[in-house]
């Protein structure tokens, strides 16, 4: 009886109807939170006059486009972040080899950098808007970098964990240098590297904006410091909730597209 009993609960939890309890979405979490927005202080709580009510939200949202050319600083700033991302992949992809063998013979070698993590970030964009001001290639080669050097500090901590059955396996197999770091080392670490990319795209989105506050730039980073010097709060705000939604969307993207092209999902 006690057998059945159990037979017949895994066979429930193998059903298709079964529903696991799953951990919800930021989108979902994004999207309530902005209904309970626009309905507490567009509504309810009509008295207020701390927080923008939403109708002046979406008026500030369209004068982004009129008065401070949204579109033109949008694919200027995307011009920027999204090859500097396609590029360092490439780097990685291409020249494996090259970047794994420090990691793999010198463990730590990336703590030397610890110092400098965050001043050498400002001091980049500093340096390079003041060598070459107003130049897209030279934000384009600080975002590369950006992205490169995250990629790389992801690739060394992910050296620690590559299991030895692995590269004894490989060396058993008769497997060459090349061979073993292309198809043992590098593969065992791409999954960690392109989960990354999501976080490492959000980090990249602020590295870009502040590079282009500081050197007063095209980009979205411009109309930052633009609103800034008017004292225009909502404009702030409602660049702020575009950049979060762009931001949303393709971390989606990425996630699908590794999940399809990395991880065979």
């Amino acid at each position: 009886m006690a057998n059945n009993n159990l037979y017949n609960y895994f066979a429930y939890m193998n059903d298709d109807k079964f529903i696991l309890n799953k951990p919800i979405s930021i989108t979902k979490i994004s999207i309530f939170l902005i209904l309970i927005y626009i309905i507490l202080f567009e509504f309810i709580w009509v008295t207020q006059n701390i927080i923008p009510k939403p109708f002046l939200i979406i008026d500030s949202f369209l004068s982004l486009w009129t008065e401070y050319n949204l579109l033109n600083a949008f694919f200027e700033t995307t011009a920027v972040i999204f090859p500097a991302i396609l590029i360092a992949i490439l780097a990685l992809e291409t020249s494996a080899k090259t970047f794994l063998k420090p990691f793999l013979n010198f463990s730590g070698i990336m703590n030397i950098a610890v110092p400098f993590k965050y001043f050498s970030f400002f001091f980049a964009a500093l340096l390079l808007n003041f060598i070459f001001p107003n130049s897209l290639l030279a934000e384009l080669l600080f975002a590369f970098l950006f992205v490169l050097f995250k990629l790389l500090k992801i690739v060394s901590d992910a050296t620690d964990s590559i299991a030895e059955e692995y590269v004894l396996s490989s060396k058993f197999l008769g497997l060459s240098g090349n061979q073993m770091f292309s198809q043992v080392i590098w593969k065992s670490l791409k999954p960690k590297v392109y989960k990354s990319l999501i976080q490492v795209h959000t980090q990249l989105w602020v590295a870009v904006l502040i590079y282009e506050f500081v050197g007063s730039s095209i980009g979205m980073g411009n109309i930052y410091r633009v609103a800034f010097n008017y004292n225009d709060f909502l404009a702030i705000i409602s660049l702020g909730i575009f950049i979060s939604l762009v931001i949303l969307l393709v971390n989606s993207i990425l996630k699908i597209v590794t999940s399809k092209l990395v991880f065979w999902k």
